[in-house]
Parts: C-alpha cells; sequence; structure tokens
C-alpha cells in the first residue's frame, strides 16, 4: 500500500514540475509532510541539501531520497518511477506536437504563459525551503553572504564551492 501512495504521490508531484527541481519543493513539501507525514520539515530541509549535493536532478534525487526513507529501495523505485513518468510523456508528447506544428503561435503562447506559474513556485519553494533553514540568526548570515557573493560573482563562483564553503563557516560557527 506505501508504494502505491508513494508512486501516486510523486506522479502528482511530477506532474506539476514543470519549471525544474525547485518547483518541486513545496509540493514535496505538501505530499510527504502535510498530508502523508512521511518526514518532518527539518527532514525536509536535510532531504533537500542532500538532494542538492549528489549529482543530478534535485526532483529525482528529493523523490528518490524520500521513496527511500519510506520504504526503502522499493520506495526509492516507486517514487522515483512516478516522479519521472509525466515527464517522459510530457516530452514524449512536446516532441510530437513541435514536429507536427512547428512554431504555430498557440504553441509559442503556450510555452510563454507557463513561465510566470513557475517562477511563481520558484517563489514559493525559496519560502519553504527558508523556513526550514533558516533557524537562527547565523543561518542567514550565511545565507545572505553567500546570495551577494554569487550575485556579485555573476556566475564565476560555482555553487557547490559555496555550500562546502557555507558548511566549513558552520563548522567553525556551531
Amino acid at each position: 500500500m506505501i508504494l502505491l501512495q508513494l508512486l501516486k504521490s510523486f506522479l502528482i508531484i511530477g506532474v506539476g514540475a514543470y519549471g525544474g527541481g525547485l518547483v518541486t519543493i513545496p509540493m514535496i513539501e505538501h505530499q510527504a509532510v502535510t498530508v502523508h507525514g512521511w518526514i518532518t520539515a527539518s527532514e525536509l530541509s536535510e532531504l533537500i541539501a542532500v538532494a542538492q549535493m549528489t549529482p543530478g536532478p534535485i526532483g529525482v534525487n528529493a523523490a528518490t531520497y524520500t521513496g527511500y526513507r519510506v520504504a526503502g529501495i522499493a520506495g526509492a523505485s516507486a517514487a522515483t518511477l512516478g516522479f519521472v513518468i509525466p515527464s517522459l510523456v510530457l516530452c514524449l508528447t512536446l516532441v510530437y506536437l513541435l514536429s507536427k506544428f512547428g512554431n504555430a503561435p498557440w504553441l509559442e503562447a503556450l510555452k510563454k504563459s507557463v513561465q510566470p506559474a513557475v517562477a511563481g513556485l520558484i517563489a514559493a519553494a525559496v519560502l519553504t525551503y527558508g523556513k526550514a533553514a533558516l533557524t537562527d540568526v547565523w543561518t542567514a548570515v550565511i545565507a545572505v553572504a553567500a546570495f551577494v557573493i554569487f550575485i556579485l560573482s555573476k556566475d564565476r563562483i560555482h555553487p557547490a564551492l559555496l555550500i562546502l564553503l557555507g558548511g566549513f563557516v558552520g563548522v567553525f560557527i556551531y
């Protein structure tokens, strides 16, 4: 039963994951924390950190990690499969539509109109993750410093380096 719940929940998340991995965070929070209680908000913060540090897309990593926490390898497989199926179906459908209709105005309008919704979901992910990750003044200082350094470096500093630097600073602070 739990495997079907994982599959169904991550199918729902996978359907709404247009726009990238960060969009999935509020949806994972809703399904895994609020609806099913599989993980806590604190564990979600850890899940996001692990999913960002490991190779591969954050959404797939988060699905796999959540599924594993809930039901071991079978749970990881069910959650990952549920998350990936909608993307696979969408990609195949888009390839068909693009090959059949090319640059039709309605298709261009569809692509353009989805972008604001994705921006809103990314903003929700920032708020969700921020509430869990920013637990005191020092975590806020580290977050602001990483943000400022990244922006001022104009993408010349790799995000992984900033994450490692934040961890290094945290070791000394805590």
